[in-house]
């Protein structure tokens, strides 16, 4: 019986079919890597602009010595010094101040236009300080861009757009023209006399009040082409803060206290102006 059982496995192991080899590993091929595509260049954002980033325009600077005062300080001194102290004003009323001359350097007219252009700011202030040929002439003269309201103001720009030719730009009388047509078609030659008669109304009220109205002159507003306003973009003031060729006027503008002062009554009818079209949220 032993023997028959051991003859039937070998039987049934004989007629099993042999297990299946480990099939051999597979190597995997890698489809041709593809290049990855060209992405779109992302177009820039579009610029922002508000009236809580103003430029502050600092007149002359570097080689541009501006007007010459009596006593021999120069205009390029007192423009730099007041508008130093008119960014510090704005900064603490929450307005955003960029500086086109924050320190004694010559910056192109045209330049100055572009750093207003580009920077997303709603405002623009030039501070600059008058000269004239007899020492009588004595105030305080607001500017906005358009023709000249009349010859002395005329006068006043040919001289700061002088500088416009030191760099290599000749005023085109032809380009001139057509950009005061279109200024005056527009809103912001409006703007900008708005934005004059009330930063002028503001720094008059301020430095009469404390030197009296018979030491402050109030030239009032006009209008002139000047150079650094006709390329802006938003509304353009050119501030004229008082004549270099008056001595006692002179020296008030070498003083400290005129400097604050001035600054102070334009930083408070900027934060005026725009408060009321762009309120703080």
């Amino acid at each position: 019986m032993r023997g028959l059982a051991i003859l039937t496995a070998l039987v049934v192991l004989a007629g099993c079919p042999p297990a299946d080899p480990e099939p051999a590993p597979v190597e995997e091929t890698s489809a041709p890597a593809t290049a990855a595509p060209t992405p779109e260049p992302t177009p820039p954002a579009p610029l922002v602009r508000t009236l809580r980033r103003v430029v502050v325009d600092a007149g002359h600077g570097g080689e541009d010595l501006g007007a010459i005062g009596v006593s021999g300080v120069q205009e390029k001194d007192i423009t730099l010094a007041i508008a130093r102290a008119l960014a510090r004003e704005l900064a603490g009323r929450g307005i955003e101040v960029v500086q086109t001359r924050p320190e004694d350097a010559a910056v192109a007219l045209a330049r100055r236009a572009e750093i207003t252009n580009a920077s997303g700011a709603g405002l623009f202030i030039s501070i600059h300080a008058n000269s004239a040929e007899t020492d009588r002439a004595h105030g305080i003269e607001t500017y906005s861009m358009d023709v000249a309201a009349d010859e002395a103001a005329m006068r006043l720009a040919e001289r700061e757009n002088r500088e416009a030719e030191v760099v290599g730009r000749q005023a085109n009388e032809r380009d001139l023209d057509a950009t005061l047509h279109e200024l005056r078609q527009g809103v912001i030659a409006e703007e900008s006399a708005r934005f004059a008669r009330a930063l002028h109304g503001s720094l008059v009220d301020s430095l009469q009040g404390f030197y009296g109205a018979d030491r402050i002159s109030d030239r009032f507003h006009r209008t002139a082409p000047f150079w650094v306003l006709v390329d802006s973009e938003v509304p353009a003031v050119l501030v004229e803060v008082g004549y270099l060729s008056n001595a006692p006027e002179e020296r008030r503008l070498r003083t400290g206290g005129y400097h604050h002062r001035a600054a102070l009554a334009l930083a408070d009818a900027v934060a005026t102006w725009v408060d009321e079209r762009e309120p703080a949220e």
